[in-house]
């Protein structure tokens, strides 16, 4: 039976290479995506490139309502997941702080909370991260609450609501790194795995022309989280990486 994975901002970049990869390698691919015409499209360009198996499914990662009601439609379709790649997210000024977290740490949350119930036991779980996250370019009192290694979830739900910084972006993917070991100890038991990948500076709409890295390098890096054996960690191709 051929595994199934759910990769949100799939219709394009670095999601959509992590997508062509995983339909390439046997896997059933589910391209998440808000705009179900676009993910439409990608879907059926990446069917006719690769020959394999994927399907868009409309999925807003700022909005509860859009994420359960796509976790519905996948439990009345009877799909398990076997690999959940967080890898919807903004960067630039076009938006807001507001925005930025809301689709860069509560998205991958909001995402996770509904589709648990869904993943397999063994499963994986990717929150695509970015070295501007780094714990030292973070600043206080955001600095102190991501590195307390006894920090709760309700604790850092809290501070990432109460973050009055000048940068989100690093914010946003600092506090998913820490969301990340939080949440490793509590998916143990179902033996799910979940890391937080970097994929470096990528050649992407988001990322520019200007980046160093090809969309084939900064997937490679996304998918060794796919296939990790370890939890809790951050990487970056393959290699556990400070947070």
């Amino acid at each position: 039976m051929a595994k199934t994975a759910l990769v949100t901002g799939g219709n394009r970049g670095i999601g959509q290479q992590v997508a062509r990869v995983l339909a390439t390698e046997g896997w059933d691919v589910l391209l998440g995506t808000r705009d179900k015409q676009k993910g439409d499209a990608a879907a059926a360009r990446l069917r006719k490139d690769t020959g394999g198996r994927l399907k868009a499914i409309e999925l807003d990662v700022t909005s509860d309502a859009s994420c359960t009601t796509a976790a519905g439609k996948l439990r009345d379709g009877a799909i398990r997941i076997d690999a959940l790649v967080n890898n919807a997210g903004v960067y630039g000024r076009s938006s807001s702080t507001a925005q930025t977290l809301e689709t860069n740490f509560f998205g991958p949350l909001r995402v996770i909370d509904a589709m648990l119930p869904l993943l397999r036991d063994g499963a994986t779980i990717t929150n695509v991260t970015s070295g501007l996250g780094a714990l030292a370019n973070i600043d206080e009192p955001l600095h102190g609450v991501l590195a307390d290694p006894l920090v709760t979830r309700e604790q850092l739900v809290a501070a990432v609501r109460a973050y009055d910084g000048t940068d989100a972006y690093g914010a946003s993917k600092a506090a998913l790194n820490a969301l990340t070991r939080i949440l490793a100890p509590e998916l143990a038991p179902r033996q799910i795995k979940i890391n937080a990948t970097d994929p470096g500076w990528v050649r992407t709409d988001m990322g520019g022309r200007g980046a160093p890295r090809s969309v084939e390098q900064g997937a490679a890096s996304v998918l060794a989280g796919v296939h990790a054996t370890w939890s809790g960690a951050v990487m970056r191709d393959g290699k556990r990486i400070a947070p």
